[in-house]
């Protein structure tokens, strides 16, 4: 099971403290926290930030990366420098290559671009220093920076990419400095990548779903302390590049020309940021970018998986959508066989199919609010839709979708039953539910099979765990 943050961190501390026996009341006097409260952390059960996570790395001489990563050895020396380290005293020059940006950037732009050393100063000078200063291990991390290509760009930037999600701004999670257009300022920003949007949605559709995923991603980091966590940036920019960085913002900060911070506070803040950078590593679990945010926008984009958790939001979806939509056109099924459609990953790595709410609302439609089992079942009348309630199922289950090659989520798939009717489906007697199977299979095989799906009786008495 792929175990939250807090979960992680809090059995990091307890190995740590039972490894230098450090008894758990002790441990929360000194850290000034109270009994319950720090066995609550351990447990998982209470949310640890920042602030305290330093605490903890402090008492026991260890890094805050390491607390962080279940699978790294803590009571050794880590296999590449910790992300929170003591700066170095005197000689950081960061502050000095950024402002060289907003003082000259704008001149720059004025001149020809071939050979300028503009871009040699943000393509290698700001990010040789980083590499430097935090510092960054190249075979972990990759650092690059850009003024164009082949002309000025409006926005200039600096990116740090963790290699094993991605290596180009255009798509995945990473941290840029980004220079406002004006040159009045820059951000540090984690952000995230608009192809993958662009390529799955319409251009408006796209700005509200990266902008959805900022959010859902923003909701599950837990280590940037509070001036490390605006969720607006404005570039000043007039262009698509510049509102996509916009857009894709998940968390950061500001710095203004008139009042940088210094070159200490600069990689503090990026070695801030990189923790919640590998926290959003950590959600990920090794799903492609693309997987990653297709599960996230799962609900967004009106689709269910199978099982309890999301079945009372599936079935609230159907009859919003029977509600929004009241012309037979709207619930129109393509004939013929569809193919599979690409699974979804979830966070464990398991491949799932979901369940879309408007294929089920056509069905819902189609069958005039009647039970598929029998039609005389009475049932309450809804509130959201003024008509007989139903709950949506399908036959021939969306567990089966792996070892069947056309689309299961077709209308004709989807069945009306009476809260009792679906209740007995799942959890009756085998001879309840091998009855109505029996009767939903008759009445549906002709039309299932137009559309590609095909399974015997057996077998489908099977996936329902019916002994013959």
């Amino acid at each position: 099971m792929n175990k939250s943050y807090n979960e992680v961190v809090g059995s990091m501390i307890r190995k740590l403290r039972d490894s230098q026996g450090v008894s758990l009341r002790d441990l929360a006097a000194e850290l000034s926290v109270t009994y319950p409260g720090l066995s609550r952390m351990e447990n998982g059960e209470q949310k640890i930030d920042m602030d305290f996570l330093m605490k903890v790395a402090r008492y026991f001489e260890v890094s805050v990366n390491s607390l962080l990563n279940e699978e790294e050895e803590v009571f050794n020396q880590p296999s590449y420098p910790p992300i929170i380290s003591m700066p170095r005293v005197g000689g950081l020059e960061i502050k000095t290559k950024l402002e060289y940006v907003l003082e000259n950037y704008l001149t720059a732009r004025g001149q020809d671009f071939k050979g300028h050393s503009m871009g040699n100063h943000v393509r290698n000078e700001i990010t040789k220093t980083l590499e430097e200063e935090v510092p960054l291990d190249k075979k972990r991390y990759l650092v690059t920076g850009s003024v164009g290509k082949g002309q000025w760009a409006e926005i200039a930037w600096t990116s740090i990419f963790i290699r094993n999600i991605t290596t180009t701004a255009t798509k995945g999670y990473y941290i840029v400095y980004l220079f406002k257009a004006d040159m009045t300022g820059f951000y540090i920003s984690l952000n995230q990548g608009y192809t993958h949007f662009q390529e799955k949605y319409s251009t408006k559709e796209a700005r509200k779903k990266i902008k959805r995923t900022a959010e859902l991603v923003r909701d599950q980091i837990n280590t940037l302390p509070d001036h490390l966590r605006e969720t607006e940036i404005n570039l000043a920019s007039k262009n698509d590049l510049g509102k996509g960085y916009e857009h894709g913002h998940i968390y950061g900060r500001y710095y203004s020309f008139e009042s940088l911070p210094s070159s200490e506070e600069i990689i503090s803040d990026l070695q801030h940021l990189l923790l919640a950078y590998q926290e959003v590593e950590k959600l990920m679990n090794g799903r492609s970018t693309k997987q990653f945010n297709d599960y996230l926008l799962l609900e967004d984009d009106n689709e269910f998986l199978e099982g309890n958790e999301q079945e009372t939001k599936y079935q609230e979806k159907v009859n919003d959508f029977v509600t929004i939509n009241e012309t037979a056109k709207d619930f129109e099924d393509d004939e013929g066989p569809r193919e599979r459609p690409e699974p979804k990953v979830d966070k464990g790595g398991r491949k799932r199919w979901p369940r879309d709410a408007k294929i089920a609302a056509a069905a819902l439609k189609l069958s005039g609010y009647k039970c598929s089992y029998d039609e005389n079942h009475k049932t309450f009348i809804s509130k959201v839709t003024g008509m007989p309630f139903m709950e949506l199922h399908h036959l021939v289950p969306m567990s089966l979708q792996d070892n069947i090659i056309k689309d299961l989520d077709r209308v004709v798939n989807v069945k009306s039953l009476c809260c009792q009717c679906h209740r007995a489906i799942h959890h009756g007697e085998d001879e309840m539910k091998s009855m109505m199977i029996e009767k939903l299979y008759k009445d549906s095989r002709d039309e299932l099979e137009e559309v590609g799906i095909e399974i015997t009786l057996s077998d489908l008495k099977k996936a329902y765990g019916i002994k013959e």
